[in-house]
């Protein structure tokens, strides 16, 4: 009969192999965080629909749209009337009448002067396709932080699963030495049970992280909108290399690169073009118009010959128009556009400064996570080195099982938590980068 200890052993080890065999596989794509972000940008639905909303903003900022040009318009017509006065003793002819006519005419419009609204709704146009850029930008920035943590998380899952394979080793080694040792009688059932018990603790948190590290996969591949059963590797490692900010200089970069704000900065801009629109109605408007119609007419009178008949008629116009009273309506207008520019300062105003505490924060947590990093991989490197130690020390009967154990728990707890510590200095460097404006650079 076979040990059920080696078949708990012996599933680990096959799903292991079947993890490295697929992470080996020709089929499998090897990528680094640089190309998720790529396939990510690229597949990204919500990135689509902002870029073809900043198509539709680019087309609509021209001359055209703001109403510089003048309209050209043709119109044709054909016209057909049979009218019978035989039987109508009032008419002066009593006859059939038919007659026929065919009219076209041209006709240009245009609006020579309104307030300077041509040059303000420009503007405005070259400002709303700003807007979409900046809303496109937002998304694009979104959207990479989202991948580089979830890159970053896959990366913490498959460590903390190397970890605790290596510590599961350990208590399966420990549980086969004594259980030989107990069939020659050298050691008790008491310290065989209390390894074996290690073992199976050990095996279930490795399967358990096994599925910790599937998951976080699976969350990646979705931000990337890449097939779910596609094999992927990744090849960059959980590391952050050492670095330093200077706080007034990350708020200098805040301020003028920050997504949030500059957006701000663009509605701003886009009011102060309403105001101008709101003020070109206190203008007055002048029209221009040309055009030439011609009608081409037939007329017939029962039997008699048909008449033929040319006419046409050209025409230049100019209207000039002021509206001098619509119940204040005008005036009204003006007022509400100028409180919401006031309004859109204030956003401005109330962005810098919530973005100034979350940097402030940021700043303080990122100098304190690169101590707690410093600390957790010392004291990591101090729970390997015992547990060597305590390899030898136990085997010469100094310390006991239990001892053991706890510097094999002490291993594992130090070891993820270097891990998560590393992990969390990502997360909030990310966001310091991102809040300064540094992801959309890059």
């Amino acid at each position: 009969m076979i040990n059920p200890m080696k078949k708990i052993l012996a599933y680990i080890f096959t799903v292991s192999i079947l993890l490295l065999l697929s992470s080996t596989g020709n089929s499998q794509k090897q990528l680094t965080l640089s190309q998720c972000i790529e396939l990510g940008l690229a597949n990204n639905y919500q990135i689509q629909i902002v870029k073809k909303q900043t198509e539709i903003a680019e087309n609509n900022d021209n001359w055209g749209m703001a109403g510089r040009y003048p309209s050209i318009g043709v119109s044709i017509a054909q016209n057909n009337n049979i009218s019978d006065q035989s039987q109508n003793p009032t008419s002066f002819i009593q006859e059939l009448l038919i007659s026929n006519s065919v009219q076209g005419g041209v006709q240009l419009n245009w609006t020579l002067f309104n307030g300077f609204a041509v040059m303000a709704n420009k503007e405005k146009l070259a400002q709303l396709k700003e807007q979409s850029k900046g809303n496109e930008a937002m998304v694009v920035e979104n959207t990479i932080q989202a991948i580089t943590l979830a890159y970053y998380n896959a990366l913490l899952q498959k460590d903390k699963l190397t970890l605790i394979g290596e510590v599961m080793s350990l208590s399966f080694d420990r549980y086969e030495y004594y259980e030989l040792s107990k069939n020659i009688g050298t050691s008790t059932s008491f310290e065989t049970l209390q390894f074996k018990n290690a073992f199976l603790t050990d095996s279930s948190n490795y399967l358990l992280q096994e599925l910790a590290y599937e998951n976080a996969l699976r969350s990646l591949k979705q931000l990337m909108l890449v097939d779910e059963n596609t094999e992927i590797k990744l090849t960059d490692k959980l590391r952050f290399e050492s670095q330093s900010y200077d706080l007034a200089d990350l708020k200098t970069k805040m301020l003028t690169n920050n997504t949030n704000i500059r957006n701000q900065y663009i509605n701003l801009a886009i009011m102060k073009q309403e105001l101008k629109i709101a003020r070109s109605n206190l203008y007055p408007v002048f029209d221009f118009s040309l055009g030439a119609n011609a009608t081409n007419s037939r007329f017939k009178i029962a039997d008699f010959p048909a008449q033929n008949g040319l006419n046409i008629n050209y025409y230049a116009n100019f209207s000039l128009s002021y509206n001098l009273f619509n119940g204040g309506k005008v005036k009204t207008q003006i007022q509400n556009t100028k409180i919401q520019e006031e309004i859109s300062n204030l956003n401005i105003e109330d962005a810098k400064v919530n973005l100034t505490t979350q940097l402030n924060t940021q700043y303080q947590l990122f100098e304190a996570r690169k101590q707690i990093l410093k600390l957790s991989r010392d004291i990591f490197n101090n729970a390997r080195v015992n547990l060597s130690l305590a390899e030898e020390r136990f085997k010469a009967g100094i310390i006991n099982s239990f001892d053991y154990r706890d510097l094999q728990l002490a291993f594992l707890n130090t070891g993820i938590a270097s891990l998560e510590a590393t992990y969390e200095l990502i997360d909030v460097n990310t966001e310091l980068t991102r809040i300064t404006g540094g992801l959309i650079q890059e």
